[in-house]
């Protein structure tokens, strides 16, 4: 088993005015997710191609999430954190060395991510419409896992990821909509990595309390380095619907 954290930055927040009244909106639903991308793992540091597609794993079929959000209005500053757990299992057929485990080899795997993201805006209106700078941390914590039944590889990496953020909202009361988008990419002792977080949300208030919404969310995680001197490649998209319902107070 190798174990590698990742710690990239910290975020300081702002603190916000005391005299403020703050909106209060959570939110619970489903996320119907995927995995698409390539994983790669090799006990050697020299330039070799390392990746290969997730289903070669038996990794890639949709999965259900829970999926939660809470946001703070505070007026101008905006303080939102969201999170989503995926799992994905398969039988597979690796296309190329990972870690003890060679090509050809067929595997059981197990992908678990954990994905929770805060971020703090600030809104600029424009009567409906608000467009909000800011920044935003993701925490993420990743294992993969693939087994023969003899032999089990595993790779663990967790670790905060600061990134640049930006929201656009509209909103006409019964129905309103925003698209959010955060990315940075940094490079940290022997390890190359990007982050690009979307997420969008189509709502629909039937009472002033209550919301309904619809919407999508897009993570690609990026990370290429060292692990224990071996070398770890990977380049992973988790993406689908997301639908549920809240309260607004």
């Amino acid at each position: 088993m190798r174990t590698r954290t990742l710690l990239l930055a910290s975020l300081a927040l702002m603190t916000v005015p005391a005299c403020s009244v703050p909106t209060v909106a959570v939110q619970a639903g489903f996320a119907q997710l995927s995995l698409d991308g390539d994983i790669g793992y090799v006990q050697n540091t020299e330039p070799v191609s390392i990746g290969q597609d997730a289903k070669a794993f038996g990794l890639g079929d949709k999965q259900g999430s829970p999926y939660v959000r809470g946001q703070v209005d505070f007026g101008m500053p905006v303080l939102t954190v969201s999170g989503f757990s995926f799992e994905d299992e398969g039988q597979g057929t690796l296309g190329a060395d990972f870690g003890n485990l060679t090509q050809g080899v067929a595997v059981n795997s197990t992908l678990e991510m954990q994905a929770l993201k805060l971020s703090y805006a600030f809104d600029i209106g424009f009567g409906p419409v608000a467009i909000s700078p800011g920044f935003a941390v993701d925490y993420f914590d990743l294992s993969i896992e693939a087994t023969n039944g003899l032999i089990t590889e595993q790779v663990d990496l967790n670790g905060p990821f600061p990134l640049l953020f930006l929201r656009a909202t509209v909103d006409f009361g019964t129905v309103g909509a925003f698209v959010e988008a955060g990315y940075l990419g940094a490079d940290v002792d022997d390890v190359d990595g990007a982050l690009l977080d979307i997420e969008a949300q189509l709502l629909v208030r039937p009472w002033s309390a209550l919301e309904l919404f619809v919407g999508y969310r897009y993570l690609q995680l990026q990370l290429d380095g060292l692990i224990d001197d071996d070398s770890f490649d990977t380049d992973l998209i988790i993406s689908g619907l997301i639908f549920g319902g809240g309260l607004k107070f």
